[in-house]
């Protein structure tokens, strides 16, 4: 309710009010006072519709605004819900990067309000998206099309995909404000461990420069307990010694575990350490890992030459996957 409008009215009713009141009882004559006593009624009347109008505008208006604010807390918990592929990064607390359906939420709010909806509601996924869904059944769509989304929850989505189009929320005389800012603060306290997932991604790892390894016939990697002093070394249980070697096709590559908890060296598809696709073909020491004074022998081969364009090879350790490395391969 706008307080300064209905104030403004209240004033204007009385000054009016006491003005006819007057007039009124200065009359003597019944005649008179009949008529200024029908003109005190109508102009009662005249000046209380618009307050009226006033205080049920205020009422409505104030009914959208805490109707939006819902749609746009629960648009946000369902997002984390249904946002398989991870589709936004946090960092420093704040959303970057996010995503529906492989489209950028900037590119989603350049559209029509009936093609947004159709997006969300038929689950359509970004054909030029680099991120392509491993299963079409994963993409969230209603009910209508095989889904489990209900209309509800597509008006949700809507409107918390036009929250982050500030143009949207001036049009529609609705408060400042995306409904993707408070979804860190969400993550936090109710599923940490999304939101480490989302801080990680919005902050890849630095591998640096490669050490030079082509010269040894043999390449040796320690396992070692987690040191700060190690480049791109942020896990709290242990570190590959070297977190970017270079070798060449034909190398033997031998890594020993140092460290007092087993783990395990396995390659991985792609260069997105956020997106771990384990590549046991390339190499993988086993699932349940090698303790501390185990080895494992790696021969570098051509297939790990071709496995990416920029021939490197990610790996990590499945039982720790904080724990990074890469090589970087020449022939």
């Amino acid at each position: 309710m706008n307080i300064g409008q209905v104030a403004v009215g209240i004033i204007l009713l009385l000054v009016v009010t006491v003005g006819l009141l007057y007039i009124f009882f200065s009359r003597t004559n019944a005649v008179q006072k009949t008529g200024y006593g029908s003109l005190i009624m109508l102009a009662l009347v005249s000046v209380l519709i618009p307050i009226f109008w006033i205080t049920g505008g205020s009422d409505q208006a104030a009914a959208k605004v805490q109707q939006h604010n819902l749609a746009l807390e629960r648009g946000m918990i369902l997002y984390t819900q249904v946002c398989t592929d991870m589709c936004y990064g946090i960092k420093d607390n704040k959303v970057v990067n996010a995503t529906y359906n492989g489209y950028t939420i900037a590119d989603l709010n350049k559209l029509s309000d009936n093609d947004l909806r159709r997006i969300i509601s038929a689950g359509v996924f970004n054909p030029a998206s680099p991120h392509q869904p491993a299963n079409a059944n994963a993409v969230p769509k209603s009910d209508q099309y095989g889904g489990a989304l209900l209309s509800n929850d597509i008006d949700y989505l809507f409107e918390l995909i036009r929250s982050d189009d500030p143009s949207y929320l001036q049009k529609n005389q609705l408060p400042a404000g995306s409904g993707f800012s408070k979804l860190p603060e969400y993550l936090q306290n109710n599923n940490p461990t999304l939101y480490d997932a989302a801080t990680k991604a919005a902050n890849p790892v630095d591998f640096g420069e490669p050490v030079d390894k082509t010269s040894a016939s043999t390449v040796s990697m320690d396992i070692v307990k987690a040191d700060p002093s190690i480049k791109g070394c942020k896990t709290e249980t242990a570190c590959f010694q070297f977190v970017n070697i270079k070798v060449k096709v034909g190398q033997k590559i031998t890594w020993t575990n140092k460290d007092v908890s087993p783990h395990t060296v396995t390659a991985i598809t792609g260069t997105d350490p956020s997106k771990v696709t384990p590549a046991p073909q390339i190499f993988d020491s086993g699932k349940t890992g090698f303790s501390n004074g185990q080895s494992f022998t790696y021969t570098v081969t051509q297939d790990a030459y071709n496995l990416n364009p920029d021939h490197t090879v990610i790996y990590y350790c499945s039982l720790h996957p904080d724990m990074l490395a890469k090589l970087t391969i020449v022939q």
